[in-house]
């Protein structure tokens, strides 16, 4: 008996309810998405959705099977869900997406959550299991939602501190001020904080075009004149390259962005940046500064380890 087969016979409601679901599930699995503004809010957002989706397809599939035993329904609707997540993985890239192993665990968690919760409350009677059940359930869901939480606050954040884009007093903020290249690590420090407590401690090893980057989200510039902020340096002096890209273009060129190069000198140096400067880099256009999108500060060689910390960047 074939899966289709196993499913005619349940209950109308549940089996179109899981031909709606798996229909809109596969048109978002392979449909093209526009650029965002705050990538790693997306994928992380979409991350988790993995998980969610799986729980509604594994959990109607379940329920559409119900009728041919509990045990049956389990182990086809958990064979189904695996195949349909390592073959949509498996035919993304083909589609302008790319394939994750992490989109399949978040999924195996979905479809775990969804039939150990079937079988444990449709199956058992004992009113301390299905609570202890239901308890481990909560914790599960809320380890997949945390890490969304936690982006989308950071976003929260960032409009209520702006034109302040980081003083570096709330763990938040490492959301928004990220490490950009593998070998560079960043982190919160009470050391060398011009104003309040903390600083932003970035730590970089050997290598090319390595650094830290703000997800600016498109920000509205315009109100302002100066871009300022404050470097502390305990070795020696090295050259600090500043990349300010706006929403125009998702991939800009290098003649359509801001590009400059500054030397922080060893102890505290502040730069000031004026606004127009910025706006008049690229060549063949104005930058956008009503769509700020992100900016990177980055070694163009770092032929050393290198340590610095940066504080008060602030639009003025």
């Amino acid at each position: 008996m074939n899966g289709f087969n196993l499913i005619i016979g349940g209950k109308p409601r549940y089996i179109i309810a899981l031909f709606l679901v798996l229909g809109g599930f596969i048109l978002l699995a392979f449909a093209s998405f526009k650029p965002s503004a705050d990538p790693d809010v997306i994928r992380k957002t979409m991350d988790a959705g993995h998980s969610f989706a799986f729980i509604l397809l594994s959990g109607l599939l379940y329920l559409a099977m119900e009728h041919h035993g509990k045990w049956q329904a389990t182990m086809v609707s958990g064979l189904f869900s695996v195949l349909l997540m390592v073959g949509i993985e498996g035919l993304q890239p083909y589609f302008g997406r790319t394939a994750s192993l992490a989109d399949i665990q978040l999924s195996l968690l979905g479809t775990f959550i969804a039939l150990s919760g079937m079988l444990v409350w449709r199956t058992v009677k004992n009113s301390l299991l299905k609570m202890m059940s239901l308890f481990l359930l909560v914790l599960a869901v809320g380890w997949i939602v945390q890490p969304v939480w936690s982006e989308w606050r950071s976003l929260w954040w960032r409009e209520q501190q702006f034109p302040l884009l980081g003083d570096f007093e709330h763990k938040l903020e490492t959301k928004l001020w990220s490490a950009h290249g593998q070998h560079t690590r960043v982190s919160l420090s009470d050391q060398h904080a011009v104003s309040g407590l903390h600083s932003l401690q970035v730590e970089i090893n050997k290598g090319v075009w390595l650094g830290v980057r703000y997800a600016a989200g498109d920000q509205d510039w315009r109100k302002y004149k100066t871009l300022t902020m404050t470097f502390y340096n305990p070795g020696t002096a090295f050259n600090m390259n500043l990349r300010i890209d706006d929403g125009v273009n998702a991939f800009p060129k290098y003649s359509e962005r801001y590009n400059g190069e500054f030397q922080i000198g060893e102890g505290a140096t502040t730069l000031l940046i004026p606004l127009a400067n910025i706006a008049a880099s690229p060549k063949s256009r104005l930058l956008d500064l009503s769509r700020i999108r992100k900016m990177i500060l980055f070694l163009s060689k770092n032929e050393k380890p290198r340590l610095f910390y940066l504080d008060s960047v602030r639009l003025i």
